[in-house]
This record gives structure tokens, C-alpha cells and sequence, in this order.
């Protein structure tokens, strides 16, 4: 009798135990804050692959750059493949992607994420392949003049 109680006390546990394990994450994402964006501008979200110091080979870095609103949904989103020392973009159009007209506003931010390698050991945290360097610009897309640039990134748990 004792001995069923135990092994139905350590099934219990074992099951409770694997059921608050933490999922692993796929990706590794990041986000900006959030920025306006009215009508006659234009956000552009910036990656760039800094690469390695010669003569080190650099590796090429596999992204999800995208825009999101207010409410978490998705905007405008684009894949890319970074070389060491090379850079890619995305643009969000006030007008062609939002339709937004004369005195509309909308808030939004961007998020980048990678593809996550396993850690060393099965301990270790996994990692992104390499690091991309962001950064978040809104500006008039008459005059091309930049009117707020962001440059930092939160991890997103």
C-alpha cells in the first residue's frame, strides 16, 4: 500500500515538474519602443551585420525584420540574409502601406528576430547566430529628413 502511494506521489511530481518546464524559444526576438508615424512619413528599420574582425571569418546573419501597431499586429514584414559588413532595410509608407490621410497618426515599433542555435552545453542558453545592429528611423518622405531615430532593443521574453 505504501509503496503504490509513493510511486503515485512521484508521478505526481514528475508530471507537475515537466508541466512547468519552459517551452524553448525558436527565436530570438527584439523590439524597439514605440514611435508615431503620421501621413507624409516614412519608417525604416535598419539591420546591419557588423561582421567579424579580419582575420576572423564573419557569418551571415538570417533575420525577420518587421513593423508592428498598437496592437501587436503585424504591419509590414521582409526576411533577410545579411554578408558580414553589409546592411538591409525595411520600409513602412505612411500612404501606401497604412493609407493614412492628412492628420492621421498611428504608433508602431519594430521587432527583429533570429533563429536561435542550441546552446554548448544542455545547460546553456541558446543563442542567435551572429548579432545585428538595428536601428528604427521616421522621416518626411517628401525631403527625406530624418525626424526621430531609435537605436535600442529590448529582448522580448
Amino acid at each position: 500500500m505504501n509503496f503504490a502511494r509513493y510511486c503515485c506521489l512521484f508521478l505526481a511530481g514528475a508530471a507537475l515538474s515537466l508541466a512547468q518546464a519552459p517551452v524553448p524559444a525558436v527565436a530570438a526576438v527584439q523590439t524597439t519602443g514605440m514611435v508615431g508615424i503620421a501621413d507624409s512619413e516614412t519608417a525604416r528599420f535598419n539591420v546591419l551585420n557588423p561582421g567579424a574582425v579580419a582575420p576572423a571569418l564573419g557569418v551571415i546573419c538570417s533575420a525577420t525584420i518587421s513593423f508592428l501597431d498598437a496592437n501587436n499586429s503585424i504591419l509590414k514584414s521582409a526576411a533577410v540574409s545579411l554578408p558580414p559588413g553589409k546592411s538591409a532595410f525595411l520600409d513602412l509608407h505612411s500612404d501606401t502601406d497604412l493609407a493614412l490621410s492628412s492628420g492621421d497618426r498611428i504608433q508602431i515599433r519594430a521587432i527583429v528576430s533570429q533563429p536561435l542555435t542550441p546552446g554548448p552545453t544542455p545547460v546553456a542558453a541558446a543563442q542567435p547566430v551572429c548579432k545585428l545592429i538595428p536601428t528604427l528611423e521616421v522621416f518626411d518622405t517628401s525631403s527625406g529628413r530624418t525626424l526621430v531615430v531609435l537605436g535600442h532593443l529590448t529582448p522580448v521574453p
